[in-house]
């Protein structure tokens, strides 16, 4: 699908210049000569990115970034800017500035990357347009620094030290790379595009990109006033910025940290993100209860571990597992004894399958045990096993429910369904292995409980 921009400009040459640029680079392009056409636009148009124009003074640079935020939340905007105005964009919430008479190549390069690290699968949609934070409030981090000379380094650490509240490493390209490899990643990486050869810095960039320990950190690249053609390629190689190599000069100090501060701002976004998604991804295969697979996650798990098994000819077992008399322990003692015996007994169930297979918690006082690529007797091993775990000492009683400990057991139906197989779909070949379990798991219960039973041989048709 194609990104759509809006150009945010009141000057009409200007606005059909950057739009005849975007068009040409096949982009939906809207535009928007005033607040109310702003607004209209940010509400129907959707726009993927926002481009603040260097005339658009309708509105104030604050008010601009707000109604940005309240009315498309999370849009990157990039802001063509210069002198002054590139600080008070920054520090309004802008997620990059770019001189008003930058190149094609430049300009498209930037749209390209706020594209994509606004549309990254594991970092979805950063809030660009929010207002930035004072300096006080500077998000921290470890920051590494790999220059073209030890005195560079040090001189961009000690412009940026004071103004953001970082750990600075400064470091060698192997050295880098070593410990990226290692799980020692940075969190902001700012590399000179030249260090000992030419383009060596670009090199670096791609190689800390695909390594596990930093392809998530932030990425800024310092470029030489000749050697300018290489901020678009460094923007698509996957740097987030491009700075100039001295930090000398009009603004450069205070542009570079505002600028850097960003990409800090936006790893901890991303970070805070993707721990959300891992905790609703547990959430959401597992029971709050007992910490073991739910029913949702383990039937489907069920059904690969069938389709597997008739892949490889091979025969997997399905346990089902149900407490015994455990309604006379909540009655006795409390649902606070009842949970505290389910946690008991799901740990001891889990550490005796360990990695042998599949432990889940049904609900209520029922269990799920499936063991890939497995034999009869081993199967039968297994839950003896697991129902000896069970029955080996009682389960202490939480104080709330005055404390002492109670005995619990366990009856196991096993089924092993093994080739040849007499179902040719995986999903009802789990249905009924399940189901043969559980009418085992019944008999045992009647037989007198405690006991494993297996299930008999499904005939073959």
């Amino acid at each position: 699908m194609t990104a759509r921009i809006l150009i945010a400009e009141s000057s009409a040459t200007s606005r059909i210049t950057l739009k005849v640029r975007l068009s040409g680079a096949c982009y939906d392009v809207l535009s928007a000569a005033t607040t109310e056409e702003l607004v209209s636009q940010l509400r129907s148009g959707r726009p993927d990115l926002v481009l603040l124009g260097p005339g658009f003074f309708d509105l104030p640079l604050a008010e601009f970034f707000q109604l940005v935020g309240v009315e498309r939340p999370r849009t990157p905007v990039l802001a063509l800017a210069d002198g002054q105005r590139r600080v008070e964009a920054l520090e309004a919430g802008a997620s990059a500035v770019l001189d008003p008479r930058v190149e094609e190549q430049m300009l498209l390069a930037r749209v390209r990357g706020l594209l994509r690290d606004s549309e990254t699968g594991d970092v979805p949609n950063f809030a660009m347009a929010e207002a930035a934070s004072g300096f006080a409030h500077a998000p921290s981090g470890n920051v590494v620094l790999v220059a073209d000379q030890p005195a560079r380094a040090q001189r961009w650490r000690h412009i940026l030290q004071p103004r953001l509240n970082c750990r600075f490493a400064i470091s060698s390209p192997d050295e880098t790379l070593s410990a990226a490899s290692h799980g020692d990643g940075a969190d902001l990486y700012i590399i000179a595009a030249d260090i000992d050869r030419k383009g060596d810095g670009l090199r670096l960039l791609s190689e800390l990109r695909s390594r596990n320990g930093s392809k998530e950190a932030g990425f800024a690249v310092l470029v030489a006033p000749e050697r300018e053609d290489l901020c678009a390629i460094a923007l698509d190689l996957g740097a987030s910025e491009v700075l100039p190599l001295d930090p000398a000069g009009d603004n450069n100090a205070e542009i570079a940290a505002l600028a850097l501060r960003n990409q800090l701002d936006r790893k901890r976004r991303a970070d805070n993100r993707r721990e959300e998604m891992k905790r609703n991804m547990a959430w959401a295969m597992t029971d709050p209860l007992t910490g073991l697979y739910n029913r949702r996650y383990a039937h489907p798990q069920l059904a690969e571990i069938a389709q597997c098994a008739m892949r490889r000819q091979s025969g997997f077992a399905v346990m089902a597992l149900d407490l015994d008399r455990f309604k006379t322990i909540n009655d006795n003692f409390g649902h606070a004894a009842g949970d505290a015996v389910l946690c008991d007994i799901a740990r001891r169930v889990e550490e005796t399958v360990a990695n042998r297979g599949l432990t889940a918690r049904l609900g209520g006082e029922e269990f799920l045990v499936v063991l890939p690529d497995t034999t009869e007797p081993d199967a039968f091993r297994l839950a003896e096993e697991i129902r000896r775990a069970v029955e080996a000492r009682p389960t202490l009683l939480p104080r709330i429910s005055g404390g002492g400990q109670v005995q619990a057991t366990v009856s196991i139906g096993v089924a092993l369904e093994q080739a040849p197989f007499h179902i040719s779909r995986p999903e009802v070949l789990a249905e009924i292995a399940l189901e043969r379990a559980d009418r085992a798991m019944i008999a045992a219960k009647s037989l007198g409980r405690n006991r494993v039973l297996m299930a008999p041989m499904q005939p073959v048709h």
